[in-house]
Formats: C-alpha cells, sequence, structure tokens
C-alpha cells in the first residue's frame, strides 16, 4: 500500500504510530494545567462520563488527525460509510475489524475492485444541513487535495475522477490501483465525512495544506457535538437530531491530566469514569480497587526483538537463530506485559488476514543456541548492546529477562534506554545491533504489517530498521498487495513469512492488549483493536 506515494510518508507513518504507542500504552503527556470535576461540583444533566487523557488532540479535523486523542473525538462527532462490528474475545464482546453499515446501508464489491455504496438517508449534520453523496464526494475530494497525516491510505489508492455520484444518496468510488482492502479504507477516521457548507464557510479547501480552523471547530453527523473547546478540558454533548437515537450517555468531559498517577488516583477516588494512560505495570494496583474494572482486548500490534543486519555480528544467520533458540517469548511476554500480551509466532499478529505460526520451530532450546554460535564462531560469545524507550515498563522488563537469558550462551548485553524521540529517529540509522520496538498495523491487513517493515525498498529510516534485503520477500510483497483473489494472497503472505523465519528475521514476541480501566458504573464499553473508543455505544448505571 506504499508503493506509489514514496518512501518519506513510511517514515511518517512511524514516528506518528509511535506517538499512538506512547500515548495509548506508556506514559505520554504534555506539560499544561488541569482540572477534574469532583462528585460535589455540578455536572451537566443527564449520565456524564469524565475521561483522563495525557493530551489533548493534535486536530479534530479528521482529515488530519493522526494520534490517538484526535481520532476519539472524531469517533464521537464524525462518521464515516462504514463501520466495525463486534466479536467475542475471553467471554467479553470486543471490537472486530469486521465492516458494517454507517452512514452507507448496503455495499457491492464489483469484480475491478470498485465499491458501489448505497448512503443513508435522512441524515443531517449538527447544523441540519443535509448529508449525501454529494458530501461524500466532498469530503474524499477534500482528503486527496490535503495530503494530511493518514490520508495516504486515501490518496493512494483513489482520486479524484474515481469518485461518480450515480444519485442522490448513491455513489460508486474506483481504485486507481488494485488494492485488495480497498472497501475498509471506508472504515478509516480520514474518510468521516465533513459538512461542505461548513468547511468552505470557514477556510475551505488548500492542498497540501491543512485548516486550522477545523483543527479546533467541527461540524458532523455523529452521536455527540462539540460543546466546549479548551487546553484542560474538552466537552461534548449529545446530538438531539442523530439518526442512530438519543445516547445513554448523554455529556463527555475530556481532562487532560498530563501525570498518569494522577490519572489512576483520580480513578481511584471515583473523580473520572476510565483513565486512558495508566501504564500495565500499575494494573495489578488498578484491578483491585472498588468500583473500578479493566477492559482488555486484542489489537493489530506486533512487538518485537529487532536484529539489526547492517551491525556486526546480526548480520551472521547462525548468530540470529542462535537468539531466537535462546530466548524464551513466552516467559519474556507473560512477565514483561504484566498479562496484557499474546504470544505470536509470525511478524503480523493473529488476528490478520494470512497469518501462519511461522516461527513456531523456535522453542526455547540452549544447545541449539550454543549449536549456531559455535557454527558463527561465536562460541566465547560477544558483548552488543539493547536498545529500548525510556520510562516504558515493557521495554525495561525485556531489557532486563532478555539480558539474563542471552547471558546463557554467553552473550553480554549492554542496556540502554533512550528518549522516545531520539529512539524513532535513530532505530533506522543502522547503528542500534539489538532494540525492542512495534508497530501498530493500522489497516490490519497482511500488507500494512509486513510490506513497510521487511520491502527492500524500504530500508532504514523508511520502516525497514532490520536493513533486511531479500528479493523475493520484496517481489512477494508487492505481489500480494495488488492481489485480489485471497487464495493466490495467502500463498504469497504464507512464502513471505516462511522466509522471515528462516532468516531469523526477528525475535516475534507479542500483540499487545488495548486495556482501559473505567468504573464499574461503565457499560458496553467496547474494546477495538484499532485503538478506537465509540462511546455512544456504552451506558451508565
Amino acid at each position: 500500500m506504499y508503493f506509489s506515494i514514496g518512501f518519506a510518508m513510511e517514515k511518517k507513518q512511524k514516528y506518528l504510530i509511535s506517538i499512538i504507542i506512547v500515548l495509548v500504552m506508556v506514559i505520554a503527556g504534555i506539560a499544561v494545567g488541569f482540572h477534574y470535576l469532583t462528585p460535589n461540583q455540578s455536572t451537566p444533566k443527564g449520565n456524564t462520563i469524565i475521561i483522563a487523557s495525557s493530551a489533548t488532540p493534535s486536530s479534530l479535523d479528521p482529515a488530519v488527525a493522526f494520534d490517538t486523542n484526535s481520532v476519539f473525538f472524531d469517533d464521537q462527532m464524525y462518521q464515516s460509510l462504514l463501520g466495525y462490528g463486534n466479536t467475542t474475545y475471553n467471554g467479553q464482546t470486543v471490537g472486530s475489524l469486521s465492516p458494517v453499515p454507517e452512514l452507507a446501508t448496503s455495499w457491492t464489491v464489483n469484480p475491478n475492485g470498485s465499491v458501489l455504496f448505497n448512503l443513508r438517508q435522512g441524515v443531517t449534520f449538527w447544523n441540519g444541513d443535509q448529508f449525501n453523496s454529494s458530501a461524500v464526494q466532498f469530503s474524499l475530494d477534500r482528503v486527496i487535495q490535503m495530503k494530511q497525516g493518514g490520508d495516504f491510505h486515501v490518496y493512494e489508492f483513489l482520486n479524484e475522477s474515481g469518485i461518480h455520484i450515480l444519485g442522490k444518496y448513491q455513489i460508486l468510488l474506483v481504485p486507481s490501483a488494485p488494492y485488495p482492502w480497498f472497501l475498509n479504507l471506508f472504515q478509516l477516521w480520514v474518510t468521516d465525512i465533513v459538512d461542505p457548507s461548513f468547511v468552505n464557510a470557514h477556510g475551505g479547501i488548500t492542498n497540501d495544506s491543512v485548516n486550522t480552523y477545523m483543527a479546533d471547530h467541527a461540524m458532523g453527523t455523529g452521536p455527540y457535538t462539540l460543546n466546549q473547546y479548551g487546553t484542560t478540558q474538552i466537552t461534548l454533548t449529545a446530538n438531539p437530531n442523530y439518526w442512530g437515537g438519543a445516547p445513554n450517555i448523554t455529556n463527555i468531559v475530556y481532562e487532560i491530566v498530563p501525570n498518569p498517577a494522577t490519572q489512576q488516583t483520580l480513578l481511584e477516588k471515583g473523580s473520572v469514569n476510565v483513565a486512558l494512560n495508566i501504564p500495565l505495570n500499575e494494573m495489578n494496583t488498578v484491578k483491585n480497587y472498588s468500583d473500578v474494572k479493566i477492559k482488555a482486548g486484542p489489537t493489530s500490534s506486533e512487538y518485537y526483538i529487532g536484529l539489526d543486519q547492517n551491525v556486526t555480528p546480526f548480520n551472521n544467520l547462525d548468530v540470529r537463530k542462535a537468539i531466537e533458540y535462546a530466548v524464551n517469548t513466552t516467559n519474556l511476554t507473560q512477565y514483561s506485559t504484566f498479562g496484557y500480551g499474546i504470544g505470536i509466532k509470525s511478524v503480523i499478529a493473529p488476528n490478520i488476514e494470512s497469518y501462519i505460526p511461522a516461527f513456531e520451530n523456535y522453542t526455547t532450546n540452549l544447545t541449539m543456541a550454543e549449536h549456531y554460535m559455535k557454527l558463527a564462531g561465536k562460541q566465547t560469545g560477544f558483548t552488543t548492546t539493547f536498545y529500548y524507550i525510556s520510562g516504558d515498563p515493557i521495554g525495561s522488563a525485556i531489557a532486563t529477562i532478555l539480558q539474563e537469558e542471552l547471558a546463557k550462551i554467553n552473550i553480554s548485553l549492554t542496556l540502554t534506554p533512550v528518549e522516545s524521540a531520539t529512539f524513532d529517529f535513530q532505530v533506522g540509522a543502522g547503528t542500534y545491533p539489538m532494540f525492542y520496538d512495534g508497530w501498530v498495523n493500522l489497516l490490519a491487513t497482511p500488507d500494512d504489517g509486513m510490506r513497510p517493515l521487511f520491502n527492500a525498498a524500504n530500508l532504514g529510516p523508511y520502516g525497514n530498521f532490520a536493513y533486511f534485503n531479500n528479493t523475493t520477500v520484496s517481489k512477494d510483497l508487492i505481489s500480494a498487495s495488488k492481489q485480489l483473489n485471497l487464495t493466490s494472497r495467502d500463498a504469497l503472505y504464507h512464502q513471505v513469512q516462511n522466509i522471515l523465519a528462516s532468516q531469523a528475521v526477528e525475535v516475534p514476541l507479542f500483540n499487545l492488549e488495548n486495556v482501559i480501566p473505567m468504573t464499574d458504573n461503565i457499560h458496553n464499553l467496547y474494546i477495538y483493536p484499532t485503538f478506537d473508543i465509540f462511546i455512544d455505544q456504552a451506558s451508565m448505571s
């Protein structure tokens, strides 16, 4: 999905995804003041949910938003043609990746990959303007022209000539290049539908540029309207004319609480209902709070130990295989993720199309590890450096455990935590011999999960941090991304995963769950693998 847009955008995605990971999983925050509603303060009428988050959204504009804080607001205020379905995981309902009707009531995927959408009638924006096919055309044209944030997922495969209005409530979208997951693009927040009249009245569209007014203003069709936007608090109110009916929760108070420890204290006291940035190593404490529960579900992420083949001795296949056999990934996952990691045996998560457990033969076996160290001429061992992001409890735990395990085959690790921004910049420079990193597969496709990381065209800072260069893998990844036949596509992706395993390209670790602690009176707040949160689905007792 990246071949036609240039490699700089892939690098941009990686940096921005790192922001998402930090915001959701670790300890993100910005240095601003905050306040919160205590039980004796007046609150808006109706059910009010109070959410603590570490940062303000970077933009409310769905064509610009790319961080989890921004996408949260787009999920409440705007809607796309398709939504996400639900499934059952560990006995609870969680979000799935399956497309379901939203602003489109039905659709037909044609043999050429184009999609005919029948649109929902009787829908209005908050100001009373009508939603119709013209609004869809305007919104998609706008994404293509602005070229911001996550928009490359769209404008790589859709141009303005591929948007055809067939009627007031019918539109045909034709991909500009073969792409098996073209339909799924219209689940993404970047394809949310905006009000053409509102946008044009406040700055309109400028090619390759943002609309600054839309960064903190909104006009959508969603279940909540923007009530107040501030640097310490943002509030939303239920849309009285919402086509889907009035939500049970009528008010959303989004408090900026930069310190995760403060979020934890507020949750314990019941001063907030949801805390988004409590680190995983605190969840054992949080789950013992009275009137608090923790909900978790799988994501489309993959976390791994990277082995940079640009650095000696990791350019030696036998050294890499020795490490595969030396690392007990089951124990490492269990103790580093505090119970919220799902072990994986490939470079993509098990919930991604075409997954096979290609690395399953690398079971912990010190005899085999020593054998490969001898083949590499490294039986006496060597010293190397392991890098991870400072302040990340998972990375810190992995580093400590890995140091102990590799010492058994005479590999001495120097543990080096580095600041997040420095890590993101340096990990692709070919100077980190071993490192812990993760990849959030935004579209939850095998293409998005493998091509940025293993295509030879992306070596180094463009995503392929392992400096892995294999002609067959690169060719298969490109071919599979254009293959509309699932059986043929699976065959290519299976071959890629088997080659990656045979070349010991990395040590796959786990799929990290999306974990959200909340008060007991919040019900049906489903966990989505894409990190989306839809408050209108939830209720409060």
